[in-house]
């Protein structure tokens, strides 16, 4: 049967898949099946096709693009896939199970075959913060057409980086005209502590303790949370950086721990002379990379440091091109800055700055600065989580 599919593959007709598709926030283009009926997702979900005609049980293929803040080598994927196969999908049968390329990426396979339907799951795996997932359910009497038209339909897939806007680059601009030549700005120095909220109760502290050494900056940070029934995230990381941003080098170690696993992550990585260079251990899987970054590519604890830099340069949209030290492409991240308002902030007028954060169109951030640039809040009112300055003993009160 296998192989009978595979010649099926072969002969499949261009006139089988329809017109390239791009979906931009997601930064892919496809050919999907063509005919088939195109439901828009929301969030992660990119678009959820569905065969065409009366049929009892129609065939579906969904698109979905993950982000996450837990590193996942794809090794790791492929264990939680077959553990989540034998959870959820009891008794299941494994037809298939492979590893394949994508998109230039590497990625993996699995079909397998439960009650009435056979599923085909693919896991396109872009970095280890960044995934795709193509996810196809078929019932058994329509494997020999449906598998090799939904198999061409994600080997169609390619990723279509986004290019910057006149106005990113505009932005991006401001930013690399910020960091040329710049000395270090005594303003940002100091030993800062943090209180970590959901709602109202207090789950965690931030320390960051910025100084200066030998005309560079040098940081230590860690971050601290218990969320309770034994869910705990311990983060620490320590490095230097010019003040233009042609050396970085940090150093993070992160621990998180639930009721029944615990995970831990190590990077080391330095920017220097436009090259890049990482190592890292995810959660027992390491690696090394080496490569070129171009001008302004800042790593994300280096960012968290210099962000302060955009609220003194004044009213206005800039644009960071962020790298984690676990992938190997940088991310945009938009920021506008207020000017000065006065705001009720916990029952008192303050006079402060407003930063919205965006990464994207999933993940937005706002900061709240008071006028000597030093960061006072991070979260809206409504947000869940927010992030409060404190006192170091209120930070480390019980």
């Amino acid at each position: 049967m296998w192989r009978a599919w595979g010649i099926a593959l072969l002969l499949l007709s261009p006139q089988d898949l329809g017109v390239r598709t791009t979906a931009p926030d997601h930064e892919i283009s496809f050919c999907p099946p063509a005919g088939w009926t195109r439901h828009i997702g929301m969030g992660p979900t990119v678009v959820k096709l569905r065969q065409p005609g009366e049929l009892k049980v129609p065939a579906e293929l969904l698109i979905s693009h993950l982000t996450s803040s837990s590193p996942t080598p794809l090794t790791t994927f492929k264990r939680q896939a077959r553990e989540n196969i034998a959870e959820k999908y009891a008794g299941a049968k494994i037809l298939e199970e492979k590893d394949l390329q994508l998109a230039g990426k590497n990625a993996y396979r699995v079909v397998f075959a439960h009650g009435d339907l056979v599923y085909l799951k693919t896991v396109v795996h872009r970095s280890n913060l960044e995934y795709y997932l193509l996810d196809a359910a078929y019932p058994p009497e329509q494997a020999e057409k449906v598998q090799p038209l939904v198999e061409a339909s994600i080997a169609s897939l390619e990723i279509v980086r986004s290019t910057l806007s006149s106005e990113d680059r505009a932005s991006d601009a401001r930013v690399l005209g910020l960091l040329k030549g710049a000395p270090v700005d005594p303003k940002l120095l100091g030993d800062r502590w943090y209180t970590i909220h959901v709602r109202s109760r207090k789950v965690g502290t931030m320390h960051l303790k910025l100084t200066e050494s030998q005309g560079r900056y040098e940081f230590e940070s860690e971050v601290r949370s218990d969320f309770g029934d034994g869910s705990t995230d311990t983060t620490a990381a320590r490095g230097s950086f010019s003040p233009d941003g042609r050396f970085q080098k940090i150093e993070a170690e992160e621990v998180k721990a639930g009721p029944k696993q615990k995970w831990a992550f190590k990077a080391s990585a330095t920017i220097e002379g436009g090259q890049a260079k990482i190592s890292r251990d995810v959660n027992g899987v390491a690696e090394e990379r080496a490569f070129p970054v171009e001008e302004g590519v800042l790593l994300n604890d280096v960012v968290e440091c210099l962000r302060p830099l955009l609220v003194g340069a004044g009213k206005g949209c800039y644009l960071l091109k962020v790298l984690s030290p676990y992938s190997e492409e940088w991310g945009a991240e938009t920021v506008e800055v207020s000017g000065l308002e006065n705001i009720e902030l916990y029952g008192k007028p303050t006079d402060c700055y407003i930063v919205q954060s965006s990464v994207g169109v999933r993940r937005k951030t706002t900061y709240t600065y008071l006028p000597d640039r030093t960061l006072y809040r991070v979260g809206g009112p409504k947000d869940v989580v927010s992030v409060r300055a404190s006192t170091k003993d209120e930070a480390l009160k019980p």
